[in-house]
């Protein structure tokens, strides 16, 4: 049985009550010889006698054994596990195995979409745990699909782009362990046959390429078109960072886009290639627009293939689960209406904003202790105090990187008006756009700026931050 820490309490009369935290620790005894040889965790909370009316009764289960015991004053529960699984609050890096919030509406829409033969652009702002749920995806290993990841985020020609990928699907076990692809191999399948790059070599299948003498795309079109896996497996190749790719070849050439056309056009032709789509998906994403991206070259007719799913902020019932598990790694059980007050300071609910409140709140008090408002308040502005501006940086440099010149200057005064006033009419953005001669233009940097997770705005064309936390760190450290 698995445990999810932070859920062990699990409210089955009232609702609405917030209970004191949960003090306790890890420890085996044997309570009798039915349970010896489990793994024991023992809580105890004291409650107030004003609160025990209205108190929520917990209940845990070994099998179909449910064990909650109170006296004194005191809840004790005992839950009888062979193991005990504690999420880790991973921050900065992509979250894996059991520091994996599960995203299960998500997941299911992407293996939906996949199942009715869609290649897909996973579409949402950086930080909102896209590369994470394709890590998910790739260490599950469900649904008929063998998945492979592949980072192109440093690649910046077509050549290395083709030839990662080609390396990627080499390294995948279930590919190169393949007795039926090994077997096509051997009997010189004709896609099998024209690959150079690649080699039967003792009980596998390796790559040999070269650069200058192989041609990666035509290998990696031709290993993919002759491909066949056991049970007719399909293979789901996951390219994160793919945008990423098209602008850094872009500005190899950035007086030429026709390398960055072909590079696109190359990965079209190889989606909708009919030996190949029978059998291979793609799913790209990454930090930056794709959309943006490619149209800065005139180039949205290589992308109207792939079927966008868009990655949204967790729910407010996902995200007070995510922080009672994250504060579960110290026994800390937060209450309904304190969880409430945090996530309404937060208001974007991305698991890297819950995760560095969290890191704050552990980092204030002891394992077991209680938290309240006021300390909740203080958590929140040590999130962007200055230890913690190597997680915020980025959406300054990004800004220098995607705008020039006067875009620039116009998307930078923009945010410091936002940072400072806190909301913009759609009309006083217009006069700002005047001033820059930007009058065709600044609506296309505003919605950049939407979708990079930097602003958002409703029906009546008013315009603030999407988040209290970006515009918390803007106006104390870019801000003039």
């Amino acid at each position: 049985m698995r445990v999810d820490p932070g859920f062990l309490f699990e409210p089955v009369v009232g609702e609405g009550v917030e209970a004191a935290a949960i003090a306790g620790q890890i420890f085996s005894f044997l309570l009798c010889e039915f349970f010896a040889d489990h793994r024991v965790y023992r809580s105890g909370c004291r409650v107030g006698g004003a609160d025990l009316s209205a108190l929520i009764i917990t209940k845990l289960h070994f099998d179909k054994i449910f064990i909650v015991s109170f006296f004194d004053n005191i809840i004790i529960v005992i839950n009888f596990d062979k193991i005990f699984i504690v999420m880790k609050n991973v921050i900065g890096t992509p979250a894996r195995g059991d520091s994996f919030f599960p995203r299960d509406k998500e997941i299911q829409k992407i293996i939906d979409k996949l199942s009715n033969g869609n290649n897909l652009n996973i579409a949402a702002p950086r930080r909102v745990g896209k590369t994470s749920i394709l890590l998910n995806l790739l260490d599950k290993k469900e649904n008929h699909f063998v998945y492979v990841y592949v980072d192109s985020e440093d690649v910046n020609n077509e050549s290395d782009y083709f030839k990662r990928i080609l390396k990627e699907v080499l390294r995948t076990e279930e590919i190169v362990s393949s007795r039926r692809l090994r077997n096509l191999f051997e009997s010189g399948q004709r896609f099998l046959s024209r690959i150079k790059g690649v080699k039967i070599m003792g009980q596998g299948i390796e790559f040999t390429g070269e650069d200058g003498v192989v041609d990666f795309k035509d290998d990696l079109t031709n290993l993919l078109s002759g491909i066949e896996l056991e049970d007719d497996k399909e293979i789901i190749i996951l390219v994160d960072e793919f945008p990423q790719t098209i602008q850094n070849i872009i500005d190899a050439s950035p007086d030429d886009p026709k390398p960055a056309r072909k590079f696109l056009q190359a990965n079209r032709e190889i989606r909708l290639n009919p030996e190949i789509s029978r059998k291979v998906k793609f799913i790209l994403t990454g930090s930056i627009g794709l959309n943006h991206t490619v149209a800065q070259i005139d180039s949205t007719a290589f992308i109207n293939d792939l079927n966008s799913v868009e990655i949204a902020p967790l729910t407010d019932g996902e995200a007070q689960k995510f922080l009672q598990e994250l504060l579960a790694t110290k026994n800390i059980l937060v209450g309904t209406e304190v969880a409430q007050y945090l996530l309404k300071k937060i208001v974007w609910l991305i698991p890297f904003h819950i995760q560095l409140a969290v890191q704050e709140i552990l980092s204030m008090v002891p394992p077991g202790a209680c938290i309240d408002e006021a300390l909740i308040d203080r958590a929140f502005d040590a999130i962007v105090e200055r230890r913690n501006e190597n997680h915020f940086n980025h959406y300054f440099s990004r800004l220098k990187r995607q705008f020039k010149g006067d875009e620039f200057s116009f998307a930078d005064e923009l945010l410091d008006i936002l940072a400072r006033k806190g909301i913009m009419r759609k009309d006083e953005i217009i006069n700002l756009a005047v001033k820059y001669s930007l009058m065709q233009k600044w609506k296309g940097i505003a919605d950049i700026l939407i979708y990079d997770g930097y602003i958002n705005s409703n029906s009546e064309g008013i315009y603030q931050f999407n988040s209290p936390v970006i515009r918390m760190w803007w106006q104390r450290f870019i801000c003039k």
